[in-house]
């Protein structure tokens, strides 16, 4: 039995839809039915979930929606890590009385979200839209193109790990003695992590790091967590702190600072 026959022959069964979302290889599972259900293997969880209507394209495509729901780990994440990681959002519609019969209504990421009143809004684009965003590969600037660590950077992440057992922890404060090794400011721009949570570094000083938002409570003293630091793309700062300038650097620091068409020839 098809989906479109199924409803056609149920129009008074309850049709509950089911979120998938996915970061970094880990999915959470929820629907807005009144109980659980257990869908394609997984257990969806009922929570007070919900999407607005989709804007859709000449083809009858959906293209963008929000959701809103109560705070998931997934979603704090998202506002959390830095880098941040893409997450997928796939929504179904299925029928109580046949699950393996549904439809997949959406699949796209999400591009924002924001906290209210004790929910989160996430705004999601479709991936058909998301692939279709004109954003230039290189940009003919004086700093670097690439991201600390990538494969066209080529600087190798587990050399720069560094390992620190924590001493203190206050909401966005850490410290640790072996952070005191390094010049301040070495891992301004970089991240901090704990297991599977990355927390972007905003000031380095001494032994104390400044993250630009708190671990749960993982973060204690005399945990070990991984730092690494940080790069401001800047020819100099390839040259003396990782050494990747001949290899790794594009960009064209040579670039005129001075406009001859505004300011004429000298």
């Amino acid at each position: 039995m098809t989906y479109a026959t199924n409803i056609q022959e149920t129009q008074m069964v309850s049709m509950p839809q089911l979120f998938k979302i996915t970061i970094g290889g880990v999915s959470e599972y929820y629907t807005d039915y009144s109980t659980n259900i257990t869908f394609l293997f997984h257990e969806y969880l009922a929570v007070p979930i919900k999407r607005t209507s989709f804007s859709r394209d000449n083809d009858f495509r959906a293209l963008e929606t929000t959701i809103t729901t109560i705070p998931t780990d997934t979603l704090r994440k998202y506002i959390a890590l830095q880098p941040v990681e893409p997450v997928e959002v796939v929504i179904y519609r299925s029928i109580t009385t046949d699950l393996t019969s549904y439809t997949t209504l959406f699949r796209g990421v999400i591009k924002g979200v924001q906290f209210a009143n004790g929910q989160v809004q996430a705004a999601c684009i479709a991936n058909t839209l998301y692939l279709k965003k004109k954003i230039p590969r290189f940009l003919y600037q004086a700093f670097c193109n690439h991201t600390l660590f990538d494969t066209r950077c080529g600087a190798n992440r587990l050399s720069y790990k560094v390992e620190g057992t924590l001493s203190y922890v206050l909401n966005t404060t850490l410290k640790a003695p072996e952070f005191a090794s390094y010049p301040d400011g070495y891992f301004d721009q970089g991240y901090v992590q704990i297991g599977d949570d990355m927390r972007l570094i905003i000031k380095h000083t001494t032994d104390t790091l400044i993250i630009h938002a708190p671990f749960d409570s993982r973060a204690v003293a005399s945990v070990v967590v991984d730092a690494y630091p940080g790069c401001d793309k800047d020819p100099d700062t390839c040259k003396s702190k990782f050494n990747r300038f001949t290899d790794g650097f594009l960009g064209c620091p040579s670039i005129p600072t001075i406009n001859p068409v505004l300011v004429g020839f000298k």
